[in-house]
C-alpha cells in the first residue's frame, strides 16, 4: 500500500492518503477524498517514503498539543479516504463552485454589514455537491456570529460554517506575492507557521 500526499482545501490542508493499488498516482492528480470536513476534491503532491510520513505525523502530533501558532482550529494534517479519481464532470463542477463562490463572497459582505461586527470575510468554498459552505475570516477578538450564521444560511439554503484564520493563513488563501516578487511561502510550501517577534520585522 502506498502512501500519498494530497492537498484539499482554500487554505490548502495536508493529507495523508492511503492507496491500496500498486499503480502509482501521478503528481498533481486530482482525487476524490473523504476528509475530516466531508467528500471533497484534493491534488496529490508526492508519493511519501516512510520517513517521510512519520515526520507528517509528527506535525500533526505538535498541532493536537497546540504548538502551533495558527489560529486556525483545523489539524495541520490528516488522514483521508480515497474514493476514486476525479473525473472531468468533477473538475467542470469545481470551476463552477470557483465562479459561484466569487458571487457568494460578495453577498456575505453585504449580509455582513447590519451585524456590525468586528471581523474580515476572507474567502469561503463549497464542498462537493454544495453540502456545505465555508466561510473563511479573520478578526482580532472572539466573534459571535450566530445571527450571522442564520442569515448566511436562510440566504444561501445549504449546511453554513464559519472559520476564523490568522493573517499568515490568510496569505495561504489568497496566495500573495512576497517582497522578493515570488508567491509568498506559506502560500505553497510552508506547512508550519513559527512565532515572530518584534525584532524580526
Amino acid at each position: 500500500m502506498n502512501k500519498y500526499l494530497a492537498i484539499f482545501g482554500k487554505p490548502r490542508y495536508l493529507g495523508i492518503l492511503a492507496y491500496s493499488s500498486d499503480e502509482t498516482i501521478e503528481k498533481g492528480t486530482t482525487i476524490v477524498v473523504e476528509s475530516y470536513r466531508g467528500e471533497e476534491t484534493a491534488v496529490v503532491a508526492g508519493l511519501l517514503t516512510p520517513e517521510q510520513e512519520g515526520e507528517y505525523r509528527l506535525l500533526r502530533n505538535a498541532s493536537e498539543h497546540g504548538d502551533s501558532s495558527s489560529k486556525t482550529s483545523e489539524p495541520l494534517v490528516t488522514d483521508l479516504s480515497f474514493i476514486s479519481f476525479a473525473t472531468d464532470e468533477d473538475i467542470r463542477m469545481a470551476e463552477e463552485y470557483r465562479e459561484e463562490e466569487r458571487e457568494i463572497l460578495k453577498s456575505a459582505i453585504e449580509l455582513l454589514k447590519p451585524h456590525e461586527l468586528e471581523m474580515k470575510l476572507i474567502d469561503v468554498e463549497f464542498l462537493r455537491q454544495r453540502r456545505k459552505l465555508f466561510f473563511y475570516f479573520s478578526s482580532e477578538q472572539r466573534v459571535d456570529f450566530r445571527a450571522y450564521v442564520r442569515d448566511l444560511a436562510r440566504e444561501f439554503k445549504t449546511r453554513i460554517e464559519l472559520r476564523q484564520i490568522g493573517v499568515r493563513d490568510e496569505a495561504k488563501i489568497i496566495r500573495g506575492l512576497g517582497p522578493c516578487g515570488q508567491p509568498c511561502c506559506c502560500s505553497y510550501w510552508l506547512n508550519q507557521f513559527a512565532p515572530i517577534c518584534i525584532k524580526m520585522v
